[in-house]
């Protein structure tokens, strides 16, 4: 230390701050001063000796103190104050698409009315109504009545009376044919002039035909209802009492009209023949007509017997 201080001056004083008790000790200039001078300087020299040292001292310890600190390489977990930190956050986006449907076509308004009510249980015991009658294919039953017109024999006796029909028979929508049996009852008015000689005559009469559809005017309405024109025509049987009729010339009654057969007998059977058409409307299972026809029947002694109804009547297929 002493080699690298700082020189010495002679008088026996260092130059700078530092003070070396070696160089003071061997200075020649140091012995030869007074007894004052050099307790002096021996003075100084200790203080700034001691001040020296106490320097390298704390610097020397603070050098060592910092060397020997232990260093920890340990991670110091810091967190932030206020509780756990809080959970992610998850936005949710719905997209929604709207179609337009246009119809083509008018604007048709509806209003649903909804009502809520309570609801109630109930059990009911529904019977279903029974299937109407349907007749096999073709055949069919029906009615008439209308008014009965005299004519041959019966006409001069008698006067337009009642007549009555019930039939049944058979003919498909699109068989041209078909068959019917009917039965009827009439009774006939009296004229005025005869009516004082007879009581009131019955008439009754089973007929068996053939019926004859014309399909030219099927659809003359369109596809319904079906529109036809027939003819019909057969056998027939007549059973009368009490009716009065004209005589063959050169027969002699014996009633109180000359020429003629009162009407006060009991009941005679004739066969005859009958002939006549109609028009009929049909739709479904239903058909109206309206019909006329010659009911001939002839009487020994007599001229022919005919009888023309004229009768509106339906048929249910």
């Amino acid at each position: 230390m002493l080699e690298h201080g700082p020189k010495l001056r002679q008088t026996g004083r260092w130059q700078g701050n530092g003070i070396s008790l070696a160089a003071q000790l061997s200075s020649p200039e140091g012995k030869n001063k007074d007894g004052v001078q050099e307790k002096d300087m021996n003075t100084r020299t200790s203080l700034n000796f001691a001040v020296g040292a106490s320097a390298l001292l704390v610097i020397g310890a603070s050098s060592a103190f910092a060397q020997a600190k232990p260093t920890s390489t340990r991670r110091i977990p810091i967190s932030k104050e206020g509780g756990p930190a809080a959970a992610p956050r998850v936005d949710t986006v719905t997209v929604y698409r709207t179609d337009t449907l246009r119809v083509p076509g008018p604007t048709v308004t509806h209003t649903d009315t909804l009502r809520l009510t309570n609801t109630v249980t109930r059990v009911d015991t529904v019977i279903p109504p029974p299937p109407p009658v349907r007749l096999p294919g073709g055949f069919y039953v029906g009615v008439g009545a209308g008014m009965n017109l005299p004519e041959g024999s019966l006409y001069v006796p008698n006067a337009p009376g009642n007549f009555f029909q019930a039939q049944v028979g058979w003919q498909g929508a699109k068989n041209v044919l078909g068959i019917r049996v009917d039965g009827s009852y009439s009774k006939l008015g009296e004229d005025s002039g005869f009516s004082g000689f007879q009581a009131d005559p019955d008439i009754w009469n089973v007929n068996a035909d053939v019926k004859l559809n014309l399909p030219i005017w099927n659809h003359i309405f369109g596809r319904t209802p079906l529109f036809n024109i027939y003819g019909i025509g057969g056998g027939s049987w007549t059973r009368y009492q009490n009716l009065p009729m004209v005589l063959d010339a050169g027969v002699t009654s014996t009633g109180p009209v000359p020429g003629v057969l009162t009407g006060d007998y009991g009941w005679e059977s004739k066969f005859g023949w009958n002939a006549g058409g109609g028009l009929s409307i049909g739709w479904g299972r239903t058909e109206i007509f309206a019909e006329s026809r010659v009911i001939q029947f002839s009487r020994d002694n007599s001229p022919s017997a005919r009888q023309v109804p004229l009768i509106l009547g339906i048929n249910w297929y």
